[in-house]
């Protein structure tokens, strides 16, 4: 997601809509599991394992474009890293997304083994641990290679690479299964994004309980012929402006590798395949409760501190971030105050109060308390102060 350039809360339409279209639709327990990973998390890991998600993907002796290029890299090829990162970031479009992303100091695992500086956004960690504890670069090229040999863009690839990994890597545990989930997940997300399988729903003939039965998460996907294929390459529905598109389902992703991955993964796929199964944001509105929101975001604060090293902490950060985003300054078709009077809502301060009650010492209940204590010395409105104070907010924290 890029970067936001908040300008006062009404925008959040359009950023629930983008953030809903990969997010919308998911669900926590009532009181999220917040329990302590293992505490190796926390400890700075000895070796970094990436995967190259290009093809030709330039190794250079420096850490911008300028550099000399040392090698070219294929795509699938897999490279290890102590973790240095340059300081400086660079922009740049790889299938179809704009990036803006570090250099990676990095060595490559070929037996030439050449040592350089390769584009971030074009790297997939797969690992962050110890060297005695990584998982099998035998298995993981082969199942990059297979995955090479794939159509992004034809829908019956999500069978194959799903049918590769229930033949291949059943066995698979701890980093490996991180790996291979990673690797999957992110061939099926590149699918979705690129295979613009949405045309095959939009022509369909959606009936009202279709509608209801989706927004519901009740929706059986073997009630066509087509949802059925769908869902045998890795996918479910998802609505949004009332349309219907192709989404990952995590529910498969989930079913597969829950009892394989590691503790830290394990809790991330938990949470995620949870959250995917309940409606929060829907046509620039929150539909859930806004409980749902604040522990969603006391859950992602919990996780990123036990795990600083998680291989997708990025996503994991966007998480907790978005949150409380939305929890400062809620969305166009819920705001957190009255348009007209100006008024802090009720459910807002009830939502603040809540935090302030259930997550005390967390990072999250500290951002709420210093704007729900401005709110109060304001009379409860929205004032130019508690305005000025909420976008500084947001470009303080945007990305």
């Amino acid at each position: 997601m890029k970067s936001l350039k908040f300008l006062a809360p009404a925008v959040l339409t359009t950023l629930v809509m983008l953030y809903a279209c990969q997010q919308d639709a998911k669900q926590t327990t009532t009181t999220p599991a917040l329990t302590s990973a293992a505490q190796d998390a926390k400890v700075k890991p000895e070796l970094y394992l990436f995967a190259t998600t290009v093809d030709k993907l330039n190794l250079r002796d420096q850490p911008n474009k300028s550099g000399k290029v040392i090698a070219l890299l294929a795509e699938g090829d897999f490279v290890e890293s102590t973790g240095e990162v340059s300081p400086n970031q660079e922009e740049a479009q790889l299938r179809g997304i704009t990036y803006l992303e570090p250099y990676f100091k990095v060595t490559s695992t070929t037996p030439e083994q050449h040592n350089g500086w390769a584009y971030g956004g074009a790297l997939q960690r797969v690992y962050a641990g110890s060297r005695a504890n990584s998982p099998d670069l035998g298995k993981l090229s082969q199942f990059t290679m297979f995955l090479k040999t794939l159509d992004a863009k034809k829908l019956e690839s999500g069978k194959k690479a799903w049918d590769y990994v229930k033949t291949n890597l059943v066995s698979a545990n701890g980093s490996l299964a991180d790996a291979a989930f990673t690797l999957l997940e992110h061939f099926l997300f590149r699918m979705e994004r690129e295979g613009e399988f949405y045309t095959i729903t939009e022509k369909m003939a959606w009936k009202e309980q279709d509608y209801k039965d989706l927004f519901d998460n009740k929706f059986d996907m073997n009630r066509y012929p087509i949802t059925q294929s769908l869902a045998e390459s890795g996918f479910t529905l998802a609505t949004g402006e009332g349309m219907v598109f192709p989404v990952v389902d995590w529910n498969q992703l989930n079913a597969f590798f829950q009892n394989k991955v590691s503790t830290s993964m394990k809790t991330f796929l938990t949470q995620e395949t949870a959250e995917s199964n309940l409606t929060v944001f829907s046509d620039g509105g929150i539909v859930a409760p806004l409980e749902e929101i604040a522990d969603r975001a006391a859950f992602w604060e919990k996780f990123n501190l036990d795990n600083p090293y998680f291989i997708r902490k990025e996503e994991t950060k966007e998480s907790e971030r978005w949150m409380r985003l939305v929890l400062v300054n809620g969305a166009d078709n819920t705001p957190s105050f009255d348009y007209e009077s100006q008024l802090i809502t009720e459910d807002y301060k009830k939502v603040w109060a809540y935090i302030a009650q259930k997550y005390p010492g967390t990072q999250l209940a500290g951002i709420i308390k210093e704007l729900s204590d401005l709110c109060a010395a304001e009379g409860w409105k929205r004032t130019k102060k508690v305005e000025d104070w909420q976008m500084r907010y947001v470009e303080q924290n945007s990305l």
